[in-house]
């Protein structure tokens, strides 16, 4: 009996390890192959969450550069909104006052804008020739409007060799260099 006992239990163990082999290499051996596959597939999946967050903050700053010159391409274009409004306003509040007035241009020259951060300037450069009441009026005129601003510019005056047809005195030609203000 000693002997059947001793090769049941040698048989068991023979059994036992048998099936710690079969199942390490059939089931453990799988688990611990797939468990390295997920960590590796986690790993890199992780990564590339890591690009994806940094491609998303460059994609927010590119946007808040984007947004930055729109604003600035938009601000730029409100400041050349009102030079083409202005220029031809300029222009035809000059004509009218001077018909109304009887002094002739010879010249006028409008300088590139000055822009400052509230307002911009535009030095405005004329020849006119007219009688001394007749430009004194003009100016007066366009300086209450606010049409010109004298108070920044100079004034050459020299007399000309016209005279006026109808009271007989001498033309004066008048170099003006003022400035206009755009809010």
């Amino acid at each position: 009996m000693n002997n059947h006992f001793m090769g049941a239990i040698f048989l068991s163990i023979i059994i036992v390890l048998g099936t710690g082999i079969g199942f390490y290499s059939t089931v453990y051996e799988k688990v611990t192959t797939d468990r390295k596959e997920l960590e590796e597939k986690k790993s890199s999946l992780e990564d590339e969450k890591r690009k994806l967050q940094n491609i998303g903050n460059e994609i927010s700053k590119l946007k808040k550069d984007i947004q930055e010159q729109e604003e600035i391409k938009s601000k730029l274009q409100t400041d050349s909104i009102p030079l083409n409004k202005v220029v031809p306003k300029l222009l035809d509040s000059t004509e009218i006052i001077a018909n109304k007035f009887n002094v002739k241009f010879q010249d006028i020259r409008i300088n590139p804008l000055v822009r400052a951060e509230d307002w911009n300037e535009l030095p405005v450069e004329m020849t006119i020739l007219g009688t001394f009441k007749n430009i004194t009026c003009f100016l007066n005129v366009m300086e209450k409007r606010r049409i010109i601003n004298l108070a920044v510019g100079s004034m050459n005056i020299s007399v000309s060799n016209d005279i006026d047809k109808e009271s007989k005195s001498p033309m004066l030609s008048v170099n003006l260099s003022a400035k206009v203000y755009i809010l």
